[in-house]
């Protein structure tokens, strides 16, 4: 898992979380009517990147705050939908650098 050491490791960790989530959703969008399954997931994946990016902005604007103990707005989504997300770790270390900081 990847650990950040600061808040510009932070954010690049996010940025590739944003990134891959919209590769999901634009692969969900593409499907149309084959696999219906993964284009159901659309709304959770929307939500996804919607928290993804509310976190980056917090942090651009210097309200955000690493290491309060607990976890991100949109993780008990990410519990909820583990097996549909391909790159869960990255989610989960910029999860753990939220509860309990960067690593020194």
């Amino acid at each position: 898992m990847q650990k950040p050491e600061n808040v510009d490791d932070y954010i690049e960790l996010i940025d590739q979380a944003i990134f891959e989530t919209a590769e999901l959703i634009a692969c969900a969008n593409d499907e149309g009517e084959g696999e219906a399954e993964f284009s159901l997931m659309l709304p959770a994946f929307r939500e996804l990147e919607a928290g993804l990016k509310a976190l980056r902005a917090e942090i651009m604007r210097n309200e955000h705050r690493v290491g309060g103990g607990h976890d991100l707005p949109f993780m008990p989504l990410v519990q909820r939908e583990r097996k549909q997300l391909p790159f869960v770790t990255l989610l989960d270390a910029i999860n753990l650098a939220y509860k309990k900081g960067f690593r020194s």
